[in-house]
């Protein structure tokens, strides 16, 4: 599906009346800053849709957040082709905005990594999708600028989405960014350091810190007071994953890391290379050895997670996970 199918009835035949009768909010499925996300069903169309409902009574900065997030998505053109979340239409309902775009049943990495770090095997298959969100991004001078687990959704089929657009930005032709966005802990040093221009290059750095924070279980300084770590990342060496002598063997089902392969530690130190302009592009990436490792693993492969997280659900250790 290349354009939503909802906004596409909508222009047949445009909805008259409270968006209450538009959708069905179902349950709740995750919160932000200023609102709340919801599973809910187009009523024309019988879709399922996450509805992320802002109150529109906040500060002024994050109404910007948003009317950003909303523009750039709107105008992204082949999205769901290129494993973006994909923009159905927002409403007005009284104070509140309500955004509807892809449901993705299986949450998000981060949420299924609270059953365990990512193997490998997933993990090439994830960042090789994120890659391809990424060089579609960049050929259209657009940086994320916010690339997490948290931000990477999973459905039920096994297809990854890349979503929260709320600090995208553009670049003009040839131009760079200066602006301190993101969250503290994926941000690339250039990022960070006062006064340093960045470009897409930060999105790669970012790749990079999420590869680690699967297949560890959390990003490098995790645990350390943000602004903290903040003033160490510029100053650190490149984070390297940990070696295999302290990496537990694989289960019989590949579903705990194992000893983490050479083409993986070569693609991280190629994503966290402290100087951008070494840093490879989505497109570079793409053609690596260990990408290229991953493209006869079938995307189906990634329900494994889904399952292996109800799994853990269901055994009740959910109840005793730490906050």
């Amino acid at each position: 599906m290349s354009e939503s199918a909802i906004l596409a009835a909508q222009r047949r035949q445009p909805h008259v009346g409270p968006v209450t009768a538009l959708y069905t909010k179902k349950e709740m499925v995750g919160r932000g800053a200023y609102g709340g996300v919801y599973k809910a069903v187009h009523n024309p169309t019988g879709q399922v849709v996450a509805l992320k409902i802002i109150d529109l009574d906040t500060p002024d900065d994050d109404i910007s957040e948003i009317q950003r997030e909303v523009a750039l998505l709107s105008e992204l053109r082949d999205a769901a082709r290129h494993n973006i979340t994909l923009y159905h239409g927002c409403h007005l309902n009284g104070y509140e905005l309500w955004i509807a775009m892809d449901f993705a049943s299986g949450g998000s990495i981060r949420t299924l990594m609270k059953s365990g770090p990512i193997h490998e095997k997933y993990a090439s298959l994830i960042v090789r999708e994120v890659l391809v969100a990424l060089a579609f991004l960049h050929r259209q001078d657009i940086i994320h600028r916010d690339v997490k687990a948290a931000n990477i959704l999973l459905t039920q089929t096994g297809k990854i989405l890349l979503a929260d657009f709320g600090v995208a930005a553009h670049l003009q032709a040839n131009s760079k960014r200066s602006t301190f966005t993101g969250t503290p802990l994926w941000m690339a040093p250039e990022v960070i350091t006062d006064g340093k221009m960045y470009d897409t290059k930060a999105d790669i750095w970012s790749l990079g810190i999420t590869l680690f924070e699967m297949a560890t279980g959390n990003p490098p300084h995790f645990g350390i007071e943000p602004l903290r770590a903040c003033a160490l990342i510029p100053r650190s060496d490149p984070p390297t994953l940990p070696d295999d002598s302290d990496n537990p063997d694989s289960d019989e089902n590949g579903l705990t890391p194992g000893p983490f392969s050479t083409p993986m530690r070569e693609f991280l130190a190629q994503c966290l290379q402290i100087d951008p302009t070494v840093r490879p592009t989505a497109d570079d990436l793409m053609r690596s050895k260990w990408i290229k490792s991953a493209s006869k693993l079938p995307m189906a492969l990634l329900r494994e997670l889904i399952v292996r997280y109800v799994q853990w659900i269901q055994s009740g250790a959910a109840a005793s996970e730490r906050p």
